[in-house]
């Protein structure tokens, strides 16, 4: 297999009428490969006509300044240039890191190499063939403006080095670097469920694969910011597998938001108790008893209906210490 194969862009192309074009200009016709997050991805040949040769260059480019900036400060680039000699195979690729958008200039061919048939650097139509691959680590949101792991592709050389996951829920799939997960899955949840594999299938009706995508950028230390919903949504994944960190930022983003203002009556602040209780989210289960306790008389509280709902059944130590606490001082 290529190795091309281990960037998340990757492919093969031809640059056309090399014959004719290099001797005429400093540059061949750049070549396209692909736009993503509003950067472009290309590759051409320049002549140096001092030297009779032709050097290989692979650009990352944007339109302008802030599409710059979302180009990663490091992308791991491959280049190889293809013949159909045996003798030159793998002969003239290269492995090399793109500083932004600073070119990365690949191997220096003598021109009448290329011009020589016996080498087969050139089709029946004049064209050169390149084996290309660009790596992205890195996503710029820029609706968030931050930056999100390029989970939808393998990791950069992932499954040779065998550190990479792999989430399936029918034809998609998310990918994961193993050393993080298993950082923060202290039980191998997520890992290896039910076997010990690098493979997690995902139930097919239970979650979805956008909020499990959230749910693996939170894991690996990314801030998203969500409404409550969302976070509700994550904090069910998060729970199902027991990662820790992504339940303490989700809880720690509902009680920020948690302001007295945003309620009107007791609904809402019982529901955030009760999923409080089912998901162990202490602090806000200790907030939502606060403002309910605070509001008895002014929502009309039913107290004996209050403490019903609470599913007592559910709660672990901590959050009866929590009901009590408020019920009998009033305080936690």
């Amino acid at each position: 297999m290529s190795e091309r194969f281990k960037y998340s862009h990757n492919g093969i192309c031809k640059i056309p009428n090399v014959p004719e074009t290099i001797p005429t200009v400093d540059q061949t016709p750049a070549i396209l490969l692909f736009e993503v997050n509003d950067v472009t991805g290309g590759i051409c040949l320049k002549y140096c006509s001092n030297r009779k040769s032709v050097h290989l260059i692979a650009v990352l480019a944007g339109d302008s300044s802030p599409e710059i900036a979302k180009i990663p400060p490091k992308t791991p680039i491959f280049l190889n240039v293809l013949s159909k000699n045996p003798n030159f195979e793998n002969q003239l690729k290269i492995e090399a890191f793109a500083e932004r958008k600073d070119p990365v200039f690949g191997p220096e061919i003598p021109f009448s190499e290329i011009l020589d048939s016996k080498n087969g650097f050139l089709d029946e139509n004049g064209a050169m063939t390149i084996e290309y691959g660009f790596h992205f680590d890195g996503i710029f949101d820029e609706i968030q403006e931050i930056w999100n792991f390029n989970l939808k592709c393998k990791i950069f050389d992932g499954e040779s080095k065998k550190n990479m996951i792999t989430y399936e829920k029918g034809k998609s799939k998310l990918y994961s670097h193993k050393q993080i997960i298993l950082f923060h899955d202290s039980q191998s949840k997520i890992y290896n469920e039910p076997y010990e594999t690098d493979t997690l299938k995902l139930p097919l009706y239970f979650i979805k694969i956008k909020d499990f995508e959230k749910f693996l950028q939170i894991a690996h230390g990314v801030q998203l910011k969500l409404d409550n919903s969302k976070l509700w949504s994550v904090i069910v994944i998060a729970h199902r597998y027991g990662i820790k960190n992504v339940l303490a930022y989700c809880e720690r983003q509902l009680v920020m938001d948690f302001e007295e203002d945003n309620f009107s009556n007791e609904i809402y602040p019982i529901q955030y108790a009760i999923r409080a209780i089912k998901f162990n989210l202490y602090r806000l289960l200790a907030v939502s008893l606060e403002l309910l306790m605070k509001n008895l008389e002014k929502w009309e509280i039913d107290t004996h209906f209050l403490f019903k709902s609470l599913n007592w059944e559910e709660m672990t130590n901590e959050s009866m210490k929590i009901v009590l606490a408020n019920v009998l001082y009033g305080e936690y």
